[in-house]
C-alpha cells in the first residue's frame, strides 16, 4: 500500500487556476458530423475538466501549430483534484498567455481519472488497446480538424510512451487483446517532449512481473530481471544493454521511426514516483532515443516536473530547446 501512495501521489499541491474546459461546441460538432461521436473526447462524465480545446466559431484562424497535451495514468485533461488530478491547467494557462488560443491546444482525459473509481483499477490498466487506440483517433482527429501541417505533443509519466507508441503506430498486443494502430504519425509531429516518463520501465518492478498488474511484462513497466551481468536494477553503476523486460517497452525503444523532428525529454533526479533518481539499470528511464535534448531538474517532484514546466514546454515546442 506504501508503494502504491508512492506511486500516485506527489508534495505539491496545485492551486486550481486558469482555462475553462470542456472542448468547444464547435469542435465537439466537428467530432459528431465526421465519425467521432462515440468515442466521448469530450469526457462529460469527469466534469468540464475532462477535456480542453478547439475553435469558438468556424471563422477562428489557426496560426499557432496546434499543442497537443496528454496526461499520465489517473491525470485528467484540465485540474480536478490534487495531489495527482492537476491536469495541464498550468501549462495551457501560460500557452494562453502566449497568444495561443483555444483552437490551438488540445487534451482530452483517458482512462479512469482520480477519484472516479478504484485506484486499483487505475492501475491495472496499462499500455493497453483501448488507451493507445482512443488517443490514436484524438491526435487524428485534432490532425484533421485544425488542418496544420504539423502539431507539437507534450507528454508526461505513463503518458510519455503511451504517445510514442500512439505516434509510432504499428501492432500491439496488450492484456485487453491485440490491435493495429495504423502507419507512423511521426512526419506530422514537429516537437515531442516526454516528461518524467517510464520508458524503460521501473526498478521496484525487478522483482514483480505480475503483481502488481502495472508492473506486468506484457504491457506493463518491468524492467527486466537482470542485464547482461548485473542484478540490482537501482544501483547498476552503468548503463547495460537491457533486454527481456516490457514487452511494449522493449518494442517501442527498438522502433527506429521518430517520433517527431525534435524530441525532448525531461526529469527530475529527486522524484518519488520513478524512484532510484529516475535510473534503471544504469540509464534515465526517462531517456528516450534519438532525443535531440534534454533537461534534469534536482528539486522537482513528479507532478511538479509538469505542473512547474511551463516556460520550458513552450520553449522546446516554439524554440526547439529545452
Amino acid at each position: 500500500r506504501l508503494l502504491l501512495t508512492l506511486l500516485l501521489a506527489s508534495p505539491i499541491a496545485t492551486q486550481k487556476i486558469g482555462p475553462k474546459g470542456p472542448i468547444t461546441s464547435h469542435f465537439q460538432d466537428w467530432l459528431i458530423s465526421n465519425g467521432y461521436e462515440t468515442d466521448n473526447f469530450a469526457r462529460s462524465d469527469v466534469g468540464p475538466n475532462g477535456s480542453f480545446g478547439g475553435k469558438q466559431k468556424n471563422s477562428d484562424k489557426i496560426v499557432n501549430q496546434p499543442v497537443i497535451f496528454i496526461h499520465g495514468n489517473g491525470d485528467t485533461a484540465l485540474y480536478a483534484q490534487a495531489p495527482l488530478a492537476t491536469g495541464w491547467s498550468r501549462s495551457i494557462q501560460y500557452f494562453l498567455e502566449q497568444n495561443y488560443t483555444q483552437a490551438e491546444i488540445y487534451s482530452t482525459t483517458w482512462g479512469d481519472a482520480w477519484g472516479s473509481g478504484s485506484i486499483l483499477d487505475t492501475y491495472s490498466t496499462m499500455h493497453t488497446c483501448s488507451n493507445l487506440i482512443y488517443l490514436r483517433r484524438f491526435i487524428e482527429a485534432v490532425m484533421k480538424y485544425t488542418k496544420a501541417p504539423k502539431v507539437d505533443i507534450i507528454s508526461h509519466s505513463l503518458g510519455v510512451p503511451i504517445a510514442r507508441r500512439v505516434i509510432k503506430g504499428g501492432t500491439l498486443i496488450g492484456t485487453d487483446g491485440n490491435c493495429t494502430l495504423g502507419p507512423p504519425l511521426g512526419s506530422r509531429v514537429d516537437t515531442f517532449l516526454g516528461i518524467a516518463g517510464p520508458n524503460y520501465g521501473l526498478c521496484v518492478c525487478q522483482m514483480a512481473q505480475t503483481f502488481p498488474s502495472w508492473c506486468n511484462a506484457l504491457d506493463g513497466l518491468y524492467p527486466g530481471y537482470t542485464c547482461q551481468d548485473q542484478v540490482l536494477c537501482a544501483y547498476t553503476s552503468s548503463s547495460c544493454k537491457q533486454e527481456n523486460y516490457s514487452a511494449f517497452l522493449e518494442k517501442l525503444n527498438n522502433d527506429k521511426s521518430r517520433e517527431a523532428d525534435h524530441i525532448f525529454a525531461m526529469w527530475s533526479d529527486v522524484d518519488e514516483v520513478l524512484l532510484f533518481r529516475g535510473m534503471t539499470w544504469g540509464k534515465p528511464t526517462s531517456r528516450i532515443p534519438n532525443m535531440n535534448g534534454r533537461w534534469i531538474s534536482d528539486r522537482n517532484s513528479h507532478t511538479a516536473m509538469k505542473d512547474l514546466t511551463e516556460l520550458r514546454q513552450y520553449e522546446a515546442v516554439v524554440h526547439h530547446s529545452i
